[in-house]
């Protein structure tokens, strides 16, 4: 059955086996209004039985295999899918990304309750979509691929930065700092990080998207323990520059 859901400024139709299932998960996406869409998705039984490895179950597992067509085909549409914790905080976005495991729902959180509830938001907990926008701007949009939590909300804000978190403990300088990323190191860093498309010419408009995406945004390192401190020493930079 057809769910038709808005995402990302797209109109996305799913063509799934859990009606029921993508209309709970997916409230908050459910297209509004009867409009063209973009992108008709449906998830391979070879996909879906690959997202079943952990035993998750067919319905989480279909929808997960969804963003396997979706990341073939969003370059093309001036988007990506990226993995990180996409955060607004006074109607800009920040994200933060890194390997699972090094803390990054766990800083976002931090800044919630640094700058309280009623300024920061979480975005999407784990595969934001970035919006390359024709006026110059990129913008984080929420996805209802958000991780364990679930936590994502269906808005598109400017981002203002990503910080490429680094371990405490890996840092060879130590302490509570933000510094700067290279063109490098940012390439290196987010071509993880991002969902990687297999036909060549997706491939290559994500090469090419990266690469705006670095022209357009502010990249840093971010190297922090869990404290306030942290976040004294690191978000003045981060969300003004200082």
């Amino acid at each position: 059955m057809i769910i038709p859901l808005d995402i990302c400024g797209l109109g996305i139709d799913f063509d799934t086996r859990h009606p029921e299932f993508v209309r709970r998960r997916c409230a908050q996406y459910l297209a509004a209004a009867p409009r063209t869409a973009n992108l008709v998705l449906r998830a391979e039984e070879e996909d879906i039985a690959q997202a079943d490895r952990d035993g998750v179950g067919p319905m989480e597992a279909e929808l997960f295999a969804m963003t396997i067509p979706l990341s073939e085909r969003l370059p093309a549409l001036g988007r990506l899918m990226t993995h990180g914790v996409a955060f607004a905080i006074d109607g800009r976005s920040y994200i933060f990304t890194a390997e699972s495991g090094v803390g990054k729902s766990s800083r976002a959180f931090l800044y919630q309750q640094y700058f309280g509830a009623d300024r920061v938001s979480i975005i999407n907990g784990d595969k934001p979509i970035l919006w390359f926008r024709d006026d110059g701007s990129v913008c984080a949009c929420g996805s209802p691929w958000s991780g364990k939590e679930h936590l994502d909300q269906n808005v598109c804000l400017p981002l203002g930065g990503v910080c490429l978190l680094r371990r405490l403990d890996s840092d060879p300088v130590g302490g509570n700092r933000i510094y700067a990323a290279t063109r490098g190191e940012t390439f290196d860093f987010m071509l993880h990080q991002t969902f990687m498309p297999a036909a060549p010419a997706a491939k290559m408009a994500t090469f090419g998207l990266v690469e705006e995406l670095y022209n357009r945004v502010p990249f840093y390192h971010l190297v922090t323990d869990l404290s306030r401190a942290g976040v004294e020493a690191t978000a003045p930079t981060l969300l003004h520059g200082e």
